[in-house]
């Protein structure tokens, strides 16, 4: 279930045990996440947890054991503190909260939420008003690299990609309108956050920047480390790739979308400020260090660390474009106004916004997860959508994405199962099998809807071969021609594209078994009818015997020189063999019967057709 906000504090980075009370070195894990766990295990108050938070956001010391070892965003861990503030009963620790998150600030200085330490210089770029202290921008990057980054994002994301510029906060807007930044020492930790309260920021409602009344638009301010040298890749690197992030939160916030009625879930906010920064400072890549998602853990209600789901957006998105205007950045700045004007949640918001491109998220999720796959570049025979531009780089410092299973070969079976609302699951399989067919039963007599592919790399291409349909409830599919001769590796990728919801709040694993079987033999359908009063007789019959079997039947009669439909049903065979109905004809002196035998685990399907006077 979903927190009072969808943005968990807990879905930062894997999963890592608290350090104990007496140890004073950092432990593995994020910060956010070991203070969470140590509340979890009692050995610290929520009060005291949520001080230490705020602590950490304006760059104040916590405890050593604490401090973690990896570094974290601080934008998703402030909404959350404000959520958590405005929930809580008056009391002193509400107080104490509050007062932390909303500093009184000093004369020449100005809060960005709980970000408040002293500064003596202030500039401005382009578009920024940016208050600093000259000593703390050190590590080779001066504040002519701060200015020109963030005027970068500007003018990519607001520019060139026409998103709507963050709006300005009326009653104390910053000087001459530029939107705040404040650059200081948050340790070696948070690569900075974006907060809607402070000195220039707050509630706006109506962003004038948009042609629609958000209602719940908030204007914001930034604030970035001023020492990016403890951070993975260069300094250079995870700076530009912070202020993307950020100012696409910034954004979101002009939006209206983090703090309305349908805010989205935490891999559509962070995830997809996190796929920004790719395509802002393309060269940046320090979304690298978040490879890879677990596809199994579905995005509907994604408990991982949201960060790692940019990958997913990529996906989505790169056939359109990279890094330009219309690229593939409309489709997420699509899913965006939908969330801004309430027309569509979540879900549904990508749904829609990738239906416009005449592909809807089903689809869209299902060649996404055979590209994670491998993730190959493109090149030679490996092309969209199956193939990113930087999967060298991916591949080179995070190898390929974990496996779910394995299956053994001809002959064999295995079972898994997948929550609702997009999840995939990567088996592996043997190379080198000849011919083979691969079944996909939905275990789960009523509900998802699971579908897939059989994936051969050959080395220089990939050869994908997806089922036929969807397995709903109870259900089962095919592929009924497949082999992994020459393949230098091959997986069977299985997905369960069921969506309960537009925003689930919950979802439910659905059992499935995949079969790799021996193909399956040819069958031969045979149809014939004629009329009887105001019916017509339908009969036939299919070998080799199919006991069980069904037959799709279409009757159609010849109306001004085309053919109408006059009736259809589905029959099971007679005795496994017999073809046996009943169907209604009028107004018509030729008619034409069409019969599909579906077929089996163990034969083809097959087809007839007979035209006849009725």
């Amino acid at each position: 279930m979903r927190a009072s906000r969808p943005l968990l504090i807990l879905a930062f980075l894997g999963l890592v045990a608290p350090a104990s009370a007496g140890d004073a070195a950092p432990a593995a894990g994020t910060m956010p996440e070991l203070i969470e766990r140590a509340v979890e295990a009692g050995e610290l108050d929520r009060a005291t947890a949520d001080l230490h938070l705020v602590a950490a956001l304006a760059g104040e010391p916590v405890p050593p054991r604490y401090r973690g070892t990896r570094p974290w965003d601080g934008t998703l861990v402030l909404l959350e503190l404000e959520d958590r503030a405005g929930e809580m009963p008056p009391g002193p620790e509400r107080r104490e909260l509050r007062t932390a998150l909303h500093p009184i600030a000093g004369a020449g200085t100005d809060a960005c939420g709980p970000s408040m330490g002293p500064t003596t210089h202030t500039t401005n770029s382009t578009h920024f008003y940016i208050e600093y202290n000259d000593a703390e921008v050190s590590a080779g990057l001066g504040i002519e690299a701060f200015r020109a980054s963030l005027d970068a994002a500007w003018n990519t994301e607001v520019g060139a990609f026409g998103w709507p510029a963050p709006p300005v906060y009326g009653p104390n807007p910053a000087p001459a309108n530029r939107y705040p930044v404040r650059i200081q020492n948050l340790g070696p930790a948070i690569y900075g956050f974006v907060s809607s309260s402070g000195t220039h920021a707050g509630r706006v409602d109506d962003n004038p920047n948009t042609p629609w009344n958000e209602g719940d638009a908030h204007a914001s301010c930034m604030v970035l480390n001023s020492d990016y040298s403890f951070f993975p890749g260069t300094p250079q690197a995870a700076m530009d790739a912070t202020v993307g992030h950020e100012f696409n939160h910034s954004i979101q916030f002009g939006y209206g979308a983090l703090n309305g009625p349908n805010v989205p879930d935490q891999v559509f906010v962070e995830g997809g400020a996190t796929w920004m920064e790719d395509e802002v400072f393309d060269g940046s890549n320090d979304n690298y260090n978040y490879l890879w998602p677990n596809l199994a853990d579905d995005m509907g209600q994604h408990e991982g660390s949201p960060y790692r789901y940019w990958i997913v957006f990529r996906a989505m998105t790169e056939r359109y474009g990279t890094g330009v205007g219309g690229g593939g950045e409309r489709i997420m700045q699509r899913f965006w106004e939908l969330t801004s004007k309430n027309q569509a949640d979540t879900l549904e918001a990508l749904d829609r916004a990738l239906q416009a491109e005449g592909r809807g998220l089903p689809d869209a999720f299902h060649e996404a997860a055979v590209a994670i796959r491998y993730s190959k570049a493109c090149g030679g025979g490996y092309a969209q959508p199956f193939c990113f531009e930087e999967g060298a780089g991916y591949t080179g410092l995070k190898g390929v994405p974990p496996a779910h299973g394995a299956i053994g070969g001809i002959g064999t079976s295995t079972s898994g199962q997948l929550p609702d609302n997009h999840s995939a699951n990567f088996i592996t399989m043997p190379t080198g099998l000849g011919a083979f067919q691969v079944i996909l039963v939905n275990d789960s007599p009523q509900a998802g809807r699971f579908t897939g592919s059989v994936v051969c790399d050959t080395g220089s291409a990939l050869r994908v071969t997806p089922f036929k349909g969807i397995a709903a409830g109870g259900g089962r599919i095919y592929v009924r021609s497949a082999d992994t001769q020459g393949c230098a590796a091959a997986s069977i990728v299985v997905v369960n594209v069921s969506q309960t919801a537009a925003n689930p709040t919950s979802s439910s694993n659905r059992p499935y078994t995949l079969h790799v079987t021996p193909p399956p033999s040819p069958s031969k359908t045979k149809v014939k009818g004629r009329p009887a009063g105001n019916q017509v007789k339908i009969r036939g019959r299919v070998r080799p015997p199919q006991p069980g079997g069904e037959v799709k039947l279409k009757l159609q009669r010849r109306v001004g020189g085309k053919w109408k439909r006059a009736d259809s049903e589905t029959v099971v065979l007679k005795n496994g063999k017999r073809i046996k109905a009943k169907m209604r004809s009028k107004n018509a002196s030729i008619c034409r019967i069409r019969a599909t035998f579906l077929g089996d685990d163990d034969h083809l399907p097959s087809k007839a057709k007979k035209r006849f006077r009725c």
